[in-house]
């Protein structure tokens, strides 16, 4: 009798532990599908965040950038009529899409192509090297394409040559080695600017351009090389022929050379360049960025730290 009311209490608490044990699992399953509910309406909501953030209708590439940059020829920072200067810049985008930039740089020493130093029958000249540096203003168009046709004014050293004749009063004689001095030139200078710049952290910059030095043939009617509006061209000075001292062309024999280093001509200038992220961004994009940082910090399998979404996409809803 004992035993069958064992038995009895024994079956009762069996069947009693098996329904809760269905209500705690129901539970558990409920809660785990509110989570996963969540986890996918917040994977949606920014989902929807970052395509706004990243539209066209709000997107601009150019607002508040810093940008550091490398080159060759004008702007970085000159270009002269046989090779080109090698130098650096920084250049700040406001909001506005209008910049300002600073360079400088330098213009390497060479040899003569045609007669290098270092021959024992013929006269060697290498070509003096020097330095240069500009300041300008630049204004950017289609904020919203990744390629942006600019305009940009600047002022500083803008062409250089180099003198025909030796730094020498003595007889040129072969075996001997002399060098030709150059002649840099400031004025201002005009840019048309092709140039790549997205939200991805490279730049790329071709420049085509028109300076202004002015003429270099006793301007002002003087000795002077200096020009109105800062312009300055040393084409032109005293210099020994046939030992009598006289003004002439400095870079060039050719006595039908007028200008010596023209008053205007074309240059040319390619940059690359490291772009930061926007200075000021809005909340949109500071909200996307702090979005991004949570994703890149969560590792394979586990929960971003901070948010309810899953490392991985939650799978999509079963169509109805």
């Amino acid at each position: 009798m004992y035993f069958m009311f064992m038995v009895k209490r024994i079956s009762f608490a069996l069947a009693l532990s098996l329904l809760c044990a269905d209500f705690v699992w129901a539970q558990r399953s409920r809660v785990a599908q509110e989570e996963d509910r969540a986890a996918r309406k917040r994977w949606e909501e920014e989902q929807r965040a970052d395509e706004y953030a990243n539209s066209l209708r709000r997107r601009d590439w150019l607002k508040d950038r810093l940008i550091l940059q490398l080159g060759m020829g004008t702007k970085y920072p000159i270009m002269g009529k046989n090779w080109f200067g090698f130098g650096a810049a920084a250049e700040y985008i406001t909001r506005w899409h209008a910049s300002a930039f600073i360079s400088g740089g330098f213009i390497p020493a060479s040899d003569e192509s045609e007669f290098p130093p270092g021959s024992d029958d013929m006269p060697g000249f290498s070509l003096a090297g020097g330095g240069g540096w500009r300041l300008g203003l630049a204004y950017y168009l289609f904020p919203k394409s990744p390629m942006h046709l600019g305009f940009q004014v600047s002022y500083g050293t803008v062409y250089y040559d180099h003198k025909a004749k030796p730094d020498t009063d003595e007889e040129i004689l072969p075996g001997r080695d002399y060098t030709r001095s150059i002649l840099i030139c400031l004025g201002w200078e005009f840019d048309m600017t092709i140039t790549y710049l997205s939200d991805e952290w490279y730049f790329l910059q071709a420049i085509i351009g028109v300076y202004t030095v002015g003429n270099g043939r006793r301007a002002n009617g003087g000795d002077s090389h200096w020009n109105s509006f800062g312009r300055y061209n040393p084409s032109w000075g005293w210099e020994r022929v046939d030992n009598v001292y006289e003004y002439v062309n400095l870079v060039t024999k050719d006595a039908s050379n007028k200008d010596a280093i023209p008053p205007v001509g074309m240059v040319f200038g390619i940059g690359i360049g490291f772009a930061f992220e926007e200075f000021f961004p809005d909340e949109t994009e500071l909200r996307r960025r702090e979005r991004e940082a949570i994703r890149s910090s969560a590792k394979p399998g586990q929960r971003n730290p901070g948010s309810a979404i899953p490392a991985r996409r939650p799978a999509p809803t079963p169509s109805r």
